[in-house]
C-alpha cells in the first residue's frame, strides 16, 4: 500500500512551524538538572555543560531561564549550532518571530552543510508568507543532504497546501522511505513494560516524556506517517497513542488507528477519541453539560473571516481568532472591534481560522484565572491555576512568583478542589472526563460569577511539568508527583492486562 495523501473529505493539516531541535540529552528531569547544575559550578567555562543545562531547562519548561542560558552560551560561543537553533525556537514560540528568523539564518550561514538549519529557517519563512522563499530554502538543504526526511516532508506538506498533490505525495514517499522506530535506553534489572509510543512527524503529540519510568519501561517510538502495513512492530505490552492534537495531525491519526487495529495489545488514548477532540467539535460536544459554558467555535476559510460572515454566524465583538494546531498561545489573538479584524486575519498563518466567542472570565479582582486539571483513568488530578490580568494566561507569565495571595489560592485549589470547586464544578468536570473518553487528558478553564466551567480546551495535549525550585512553589510539587504517579501506574496497570509479568 503506497503512502497516501488526504482525499477529498479530509483536510490538510495545519502548516505550522515544526523547529527541530539539538537534543544534549533525553528525558530530561529534576535530578538531571541537578547533576548539570553540579558541573556546570565546576566547570563553568565548559560549553558542552552549559548547553545541556540550557537544554535541560527547556525540557523542563523554564522557558526565561532556558533563554538565558542559550544566550550564555553564545555569549561564549556565538556560533554554536544547537543555541543558534534551539534559542531560534524559543524564541518564535514565545512570538519574537525576526530575532528568531535572524538567529536560524545564522545557523544556516555558519552551517551550510547542516540541513535541519535549512528546515527551521525554510519553516519560519513559510509562516511569514514567503512560501518562495521557504520552498527554495528547503530544495537548498536537499541539495546538502538528499536523503534528509525532514526536508522531504517539509516540502511535502507545502505542495499540499498548494494543491500540488502529486509533488506532496513524492517527497512524502521520499520522508518515509524507511519507518522511523526507534527505542529508548532501558535502566531496569527485571523484565521490561515494552511500551510502542505512537507520534507524529507533524507535531500535536503530548508531552510524554515525564511519564516513562526507564527502569520500569522499554520504551520503543514509532512515527506514524511512516507506517508500512508490512513493518513488523516491536514487542509491546502496551500501545501508547502520543498523537493529541486532531487539529494538527489528522492524517497521522488515521494512521494511529490503523496501527491500533493490527496491535491489538491495550491501547493509552485511543485514536479515535483524539480524533473527536477538536477545538470547534468538542465544543459542540460539551456545550450540552449541565455548569459548562463551552464557546461557539467555527472553524472558517480565511475569506469568511469577514464582519458579515462572522455576524452571520452569530459572533459579536470582540472575538478570538486562532490557527488551528498551535498551542502555548501561538498564533491567537484577541480581535477587539470590526475596525481590527482584516488586520489580525491577515496576521495569522493558515488557510482556515477558528472564531472563538470570548467568555470574560475575569473575577471580581479584574484578574483573569486558568485551572488546569487532568484526567488520568477517568480520575481527576488538580494540576495548576493561573492568574494574570491578560486574557491569555499561561502559567510561565501569569502573576504568581511575586504574588503570595495568588499562589495561596492556588494552593488551595491543588490541596483541595472539591472546596475551590464546588459539588457542582466537580461533577461538571466529570461529565467532561467521561465525554471525551480519554485515558489521559486535561481541560483548561476559567469560571463565572455563578461557578460555571468555562471551556477554554479540552484535550490530550496538557502538558505536565515540574514546579522550579524556588520555595514560593514548593506546594505544587506534591500534585505533580501525584499526577506522574497516576500516568506511571496507568501504564502499569494497562500493561499487565497486556501481558506484562514483572519480577517479584
Amino acid at each position: 500500500m503506497e503512502p497516501r495523501t488526504a482525499g477529498p473529505d479530509e483536510p490538510a493539516p495545519s502548516r505550522v512551524t515544526m523547529a527541530m531541535r539539538v537534543s544534549a540529552t533525553a528525558f530530561a528531569d529534576e535530578e538531571s538538572l541537578a547533576r548539570i547544575e553540579a558541573l556546570a559550578e565546576a566547570h563553568p567555562d565548559d560549553v558542552k555543560v552549559l548547553f545541556a543545562r540550557a537544554c535541560c531547562l527547556e525540557d523542563l519548561a523554564r522557558y526565561e531561564a532556558a533563554k538565558h542560558a542559550y544566550a550564555s552560551v553564545l555569549a561564549a560561543e556565538p556560533a554554536h549550532f544547537g543555541a543558534l537553533t534551539n534559542l531560534g525556537g524559543l524564541l518564535h514560540m514565545h512570538g519574537q518571530r525576526v530575532v528568531a528568523r535572524a538567529l536560524y539564518t545564522k545557523a544556516v550561514v555558519e552551517y551550510p552543510d547542516e540541513p535541519m538549519a535549512y528546515v527551521n529557517l525554510g519553516n519560519a519563512l513559510l509562516e511569514d508568507g514567503d512560501r518562495a522563499a521557504a520552498e527554495a530554502m528547503y530544495l537548498a538543504g536537499l541539495r546538502v543532504k538528499a536523503d534528509y526526511s525532514n526536508l522531504h516532508f517539509a516540502l511535502s506538506l507545502l505542495y499540499r497546501d498548494a494543491g500540488n498533490h502529486d509533488s506532496s505525495l513524492k517527497h512524502h514517499q521520499l520522508a518515509f522511505v524507511k519507518p522511523i522506530v526507534t527505542v529508548a535506553p532501558y535502566f531496569g534489572e527485571g523484565p521490561p513494560l515494552d511500551v510502542l509510543l505512537l507520534l507524529a512527524a507533524h507535531g500535536g503529540n503530548v508531552v510524554t516524556h515525564p511519564f516513562f519510568d526507564r527502569r520500569v519501561v522499554r520504551l520503543y517510538t514509532l512515527v506514524a506517517e511512516g507506517y508500512q502495513p508490512w513493518l513488523e512492530l516491536p514487542p509491546h505490552h502496551v500501545l501508547f497513542n502520543g498523537i493529541g492534537d486532531v487539529d494538527r495531525s489528522f492524517v497521522p491519526l488515521r494512521a494511529a488507528r490503523d496501527i491500533a487495529a493490527r496491535s491489538g495489545a491495550p491501547l493509552i488514548n485511543d485514536p479515535d477519541a483524539v480524533l473527536a477532540s477538536g477545538r470547534a467539535s468538542i465544543t459542540e460536544r460539551l456545550a450540552g453539560i449541565p455548569g459548562v459554558i463551552a464557546p461557539r467555535t467555527i472553524a472558517l476559510p480565511r475569506a469568511l473571516v469577514t464582519q458579515e460572515d462572522l455576524a452571520k454566524r452569530g459572533f459579536t465583538f470582540p472575538l478570538l481568532l486562532r490557527s488551528p494546531g498551535h498551542h502555548t498561545g501561538n498564533h491567537f489573538a484577541w480581535v477587539e472591534s470590526a475596525a481590527e479584524l482584516d488586520a489580525v486575519r491577515d496576521s495569522l498563518p493558515g488557510l482556515e481560522l477558528l472564531a472563538i466567542e470570548y467568555l470574560d472570565g475575569r473575577g471580581p479582582d479584574d484578574m483573569y484565572r486558568k485551572y488546569r486539571v487532568l484526567f488520568i483513568g477517568g480520575k481527576l488530578y488538580p494540576l495548576h491555576l493561573a492568574i494574570s490580568p491578560r486574557w491569555k494566561v499561561h502559567y510561565f507569565s501569569a502573576d504568581m512568583a511575586d504574588r503570595p495571595d495568588h499562589r495561596a489560592e492556588e494552593a488551595l485549589f491543588l490541596t483541595d478542589m472539591q472546596s475551590a470547586l464546588g459539588a457542582d464544578g466537580i461533577a461538571a468536570l466529570e461529565r467532561i472526563s467521561a465525554t471525551l473518553g480519554l485515558d489521559y487528558g486535561g481541560i483548561d478553564f476559567g469560571r463565572d460569577a455563578a461557578g460555571n466551567i468555562l471551556l477554554y480546551e479540552a484535550n490530550a495535549t496538557m502538558a505536565v511539568f515540574p514546579p522550579p525550585p524556588d520555595e514560593h512553589f514548593a506546594y505544587r510539587r506534591a500534585p505533580v508527583d501525584n499526577v506522574i504517579a497516576a500516568i506511571r501506574k496507568l501504564i502499569v496497570d494497562t500493561g499487565l492486562r497486556g501481558g506484562y509479568h514483572p519480577a517479584t
